[in-house]
């Protein structure tokens, strides 16, 4: 197991950086799992990352029936998104830790109301980590491969767009416009 995290910690410093910080949480935090800061990264627009670390420890069920080891990251503006960040991941793998289950592709959460003060995005939408290189969304343990799932704070009518059309709809959109994807304040794509 700490051979794992050790592992986990070495892929995610050889694409992200020099880990900056990381939180704990409180005592809702599902144990073992912690929030590790890297950046600001110049190439993601100063943007701080966040991942959780502890998480791929659970074996995450998928409605197909198969399982895997997940962590989830997200890419924010430095200031105060960071610790607003921090809480919804906390807030996340605890539901997943409750449930037993991962994230698919492309899976929607939310809507839930404002994600960060002053911001449009009230949702989030499970993706491959485009933003990084390929072989950085699959971090391989000894153990056991861990799926990095970048989360995008995504507006209501985007969250509708993928409920209705899936999430290819919304992917072309994103493609299309290529909208800051790091800042949660962006408008809405043009659907």
């Amino acid at each position: 197991m700490i051979r794992r995290v050790a592992d986990l910690i070495e892929h995610l410093e050889s694409h992200l950086g020099r880990m900056t910080g990381g939180s704990q949480g409180d005592e809702e935090t599902p144990q073992g799992v912690h929030i590790a800061f890297f950046g600001p990264d110049p190439s993601l627009r100063g943007a701080t990352t966040l991942t959780t670390v502890g998480l791929s420890r659970r074996h995450l069920t998928l409605p197909s029936g198969e399982a895997w080891h997940q962590e989830l990251l997200m890419h924010v503006p430095p200031g105060d998104f960071p610790p607003r960040a921090a809480g919804l991941l906390f807030q996340l793998a605890g539901e997943m830790v409750s449930r037993g289950s991962g994230l698919q592709h492309g899976q929607v959460i939310g809507p839930r109301g404002p994600l960060f003060p002053g911001a449009r995005t009230t949702a989030m939408v499970a993706a491959s980590p485009r933003y990084l290189p390929e072989e950085f969304s699959v971090c391989h343990t000894a153990e056991t491969p861990i799926v990095l799932t970048w989360l995008i704070p995504i507006t209501t009518a985007e969250a509708a767009l993928i409920r209705e059309r899936g999430w290819p709809a919304l992917a072309r959109a994103f493609a299309t416009e290529d909208p800051d994807l790091t800042d949660p304040a962006r408008p809405d794509v043009v659907f």
